[in-house]
């Protein structure tokens, strides 16, 4: 029987009255855990209580309640609330860690004790604590996705970041550093980035120009840098997100979106004073080792440029960041990764290597880095999937930037060292952490710890520059030895004496280079055990290990394997002890199933580190304590840096241009002097030639100046004038008058007076004689020469004259270099003037 019209409005009515009911019953049943499993986000697993002091008059009678109370709900009385008597704070076991515990049960575990507390009859009053929504008022930033950086601020796992706010209000924001990003390119005109973008030092390596702009790919995977450069520098403003050093200024150095060679690595290391890398595939090899030893020598004049590289994200393949050459390296700091909740996620890599890590994104429910993103290709400029070991190296690199502006004199050993001493040994399995010889914990999964800014900061600030490094090897220790099948291991020792490592004091680094013949290189297994039994596990087993070669036998493969040490005074002697040694374990596992062979050949061993005593070491651990308390971060009562080296003291800066100037003029000055040397050398042959001419004129002494015949006739001549004036006598009556005028006025002269006037006046007359004489003689001279030439002129016809004349002028340019160059800055001189 169909059902008409009013029936099935009345059917439909009574179906939504019962619907309603059940889902009623349901809420009811549940009590509030419905409304709690929604917001268990904003509810934290604390509560305060008010225990009324009417029946209680000692205080503690009262602490004692409190603490029964405490633990019959489950949970830890953190004692009185400030100075509230009677208020007490009490947290559930979850309140740091709620990773075991799904979102719904934690919302009924959380709803059960406020029922039980709300009930106890001790208590008049109790609370579960919410989550309040607060910024500092100086840490107002504006940008929209801000509150969701759990890692520069956690409010949901408090504790879980990086401690960077407090370094922010003292306004160390990285001012005056510039980090390279050395990726696939940075979007710089991104307005996250644009204001901090330094264009020096930033160069695209794939297209050879100076615009490290990403390429917008078809599969969209190049924004990789730009999201690094938003991590360690983006822009407080209305945009996306906030930076850790966001005073900074990044710079971008595009490498990944082409082919790689090892000059291009090379050329890519040395563009800025703090660098984090995104890392190719293989190396370094020769040309970038030397491009990284050259840059903590000579980077940042002097004081050294540092190196942030990943671990790696090969966690889940089980490989080892030991196996890769940058990670491995003494020169750079190498940055694993944690989740939210510090613990290792499953992408992370470990190795002996490790120096620290820092937060990055986990797995399920776990958040990731949110930062700026790229605007090309299908980017949004903002993103909440930034992942990976690749995005915990930027958060430490802008963590570096903020110690070199506290002190910007930190060398690239000072901040491994702070890094060292500073990092802090979260809660995690103990087994995770070992303690070596000078105190310091260390983790093959977690390096020396989580990275802490403001304890990183605070202990820059009042840090002492570290001694001069120093290094020793050992000679290449020669084995030729297989790997035992029985055993599947080989165990070498090497013995340390005390007297070859004096300038070794405080170890820092070791370095195993292991020489090895196999078939498949990841079936072997590589430890070192160090003379205070710590065990490093340089190389693992590595299922997904490609081999080398396919044919039977394989050529020797030579791996360089890092230890990071830091194991205090070295070597450990006992008092009254003489020609102590200490012994040195390699131990290499064959894990493979066939019958082939491991064969070591040789290994080495080399020792990094520094003068630095054991007192001077536990003074340094005082001083991170003294630090935390930021009494040195505005203090000028800190150590003073060291000075530059002589190869790096500040010098006058002159430009490019001026410099080409410079050049330049040198160069013309230079033509100029050398073709003046050589007018003047040619100019003063012409002169000697002249005058060896005009001497060979000349007279010489003790020869007659004239021919014979001449000379005898004038000298006749002479002697008659001469003859003719001295017999010449004077009349008697004209010698009484001039006797008697001049007597009037002076007496008459002697005879031997008269004689020798008489004698000066014939040596005057005889010289001028000679002198005309010669004259005479030279014009006559002269004139016959002129003779000569003019009868040969006449004798030659005109024809044999212009033949000759062809003849001079086709000469070699050697004859012609007789005759004197006339220089631009010389006048040339007239016949006349010579």
């Amino acid at each position: 029987m169909p059902i008409k019209l009013p029936e099935w409005r009345l059917f439909m009515a009574l179906y939504r009255h019962v619907f309603v009911l059940l889902m009623c019953w349901w809420s009811q049943s549940n009590g509030l855990d419905h409304k709690r499993t929604a917001n268990t986000s904003s509810f934290s697993s604390s509560w305060a209580i008010r225990i009324p002091m009417v029946h209680y008059l000692n205080i503690s009678d009262l602490h004692a309640l409190a603490d029964r109370i405490a633990d019959e709900a489950g949970l830890v009385n953190r004692g009185q609330i400030g100075g509230l008597i009677g208020h007490y704070l009490y947290i559930h076991n979850t309140f740091f860690n709620q990773s075991g515990i799904k979102r719904h049960e934690l919302g009924r575990m959380q709803s059960s004790i406020t029922k039980h507390l709300a009930r106890h009859p001790k208590i008049e009053w109790s609370r579960q604590e919410v989550v309040r929504m607060r910024y500092r008022r100086s840490l107002q930033f504006k940008d929209q996705y801000f509150p969701s950086q759990w890692h520069l601020d956690n409010l949901r796992f408090i504790g879980h970041d990086i401690n960077v706010t407090g370094v922010w209000e003292n306004n160390i924001t990285g001012h005056g550093i510039v980090v390279s990003v050395i990726d696939d390119g940075v979007e710089w005109t991104n307005p996250d980035i644009l204001d901090n973008y330094s264009s020096e030092g930033s160069w695209d390596i794939n297209s050879n120009d100076d615009d490290p702009m990403p390429r917008a790919d078809e599969a969209g995977l190049n924004h990789h840098g730009t999201r690094c450069a938003g991590e360690i520098a983006a822009v407080p403003n209305t945009y996306c997100a906030v930076g850790v050093a966001y005073g900074a200024k990044v710079s971008g150095v595009r490498i990944l979106d082409g082919p790689m060679t090892d000059s291009l690595e090379a050329m890519a290391f040395n563009t800025g004073d703090l660098m984090t890398m995104e890392k190719t595939v293989d190396g370094p090899h020769q040309l970038a080792q030397a491009a990284l030893a050259h840059g903590v020598l000579a980077g940042r004049r002097g004081y050294g440029s540092i190196f942030v590289v990943a671990s790696g994200n090969g966690g889940h393949f089980k490989d080892n960041c030991n196996f890769d050459g940058y990670a491995n390296s003494i020169y750079t700091v190498t940055i694993g990764a944690v989740d939210e909740l510090g613990d290792m996620p499953y992408y992370a890599e470990h190795c002996a290597a490790m120096l620290a890590v820092t937060y990055s994104s986990g797995q399920g429910m776990q958040r990731n880095i949110v930062t700026t993103d790229w605007r090309l290709g299908t980017g949004t400029g903002c993103t909440d999937k930034h992942t990976g070991t690749s995005a915990a190296a930027p958060l430490a690199a802008g963590m570096i930037a903020l110690m070199l502006q506290a002190r910007p004199c930190l060398s690239w050993r000072d901040v491994q060292h702070i890094i060292a001493i500073t990092a802090v040994k979260h809660d995690v399995d103990d087994s995770d952490y070992y303690t070596n010889g000078a105190g310091y914990h260390h983790s093959h999964k977690y390096g020396f710890g989580l990275l802490d800014s403001w304890r990183l900061v605070n202990t820059a600030k009042a840090w002492e520059a570290a001694p001069w490094m120093t290094s020793w090897s050992t000679p290449v220790i020669h084995i030729g030895k297989q790997i035992p099948l029985s055993t599947n291991q080989l165990i070498e020792k090497y013995y340390v004496s005390k007297d070859k490592v004096t300038e070794v004091v405080t170890l820092e680094h070791v370095t195993v280079t292991v020489n090895l013949q196999h078939r498949y290189r990841g079936n072997l297994m590589v430890s070192l055990v160090s003379a205070e039994g710590t065990t490093s596990k340089l190389a693992t087993a590595r299922q997904h290990d490609s081999p080398w070669c396919k044919i039977e036998y394989c050529f020797f493969f030579n791996v360089g394997l890092r230890m990071v040490s830091w194991t205090g005074h070295f070597p450990l002697c006992g008092a009254g002890e003489k020609n102590h040694k200490e012994t040195w374990q390699l131990i290499v596992i064959d894990n493979g199933f066939d019958d082939s062979r491991g064969f070591l050949k040789d290994w080495k061993l080399t020792f990094y580190g520094s003068s630095m005593s054991s007192d001077q070491i536990n003074k340094r651990q005082k001083l991170v304590e003294k630090a935390a308390s930021g009494k040195y971060l505005h203090s000028n009562d800190t150590p003073p840096c060291p000075p530059r080296p002589p190869l790096f003291a500040p010098q006058d800066v002159v430009s490019e241009r001026t410099l080409k100037v410079l050049l330049l003029f040198g160069g013309f000055c230079l033509l100029v002097s050398i073709y003046y040397s050589i007018d003047v050398m040619f100019d003063s042959e012409d002169d000697d030639k002249k005058s060896l001419d005009t001497m060979s004129t000349e007279p010489q002494e003790g020869t007659p100046l004239l021919s014979n015949k001449l000379a005898e006739e004038d000298q006749i001549r002479l002697s008659h004038i001469l003859e003719r004036g001295a017999k010449k006598e004077v009349p008697p009556d004209d010698r009484s008058k001039e006797s008697g005028h001049s007597s009037q006025n002076k007496h008459a002269p002697s005879p031997v007076d008269e004689r020798r006037r008489v004698e000066e006046f014939e040596k005057r007359l005889r010289f001028a004689m000679e002198q005309s004489l010669y004259l005479q003689a030279q014009h006559l001279s002269d004139l016959d020469k002129f003779e000569m030439d003019l009868t040969q002129a006449k004798q030659e016809s005109l024809l044999t004259h212009a033949l000759l004349k062809s003849r001079l002028q086709e000469a070699p340019a050697s004859k012609k270099s007789k005759t004197p160059l006339k220089g631009i800055l010389k006048k040339s001189r007239s016949r006349s003037s010579r």
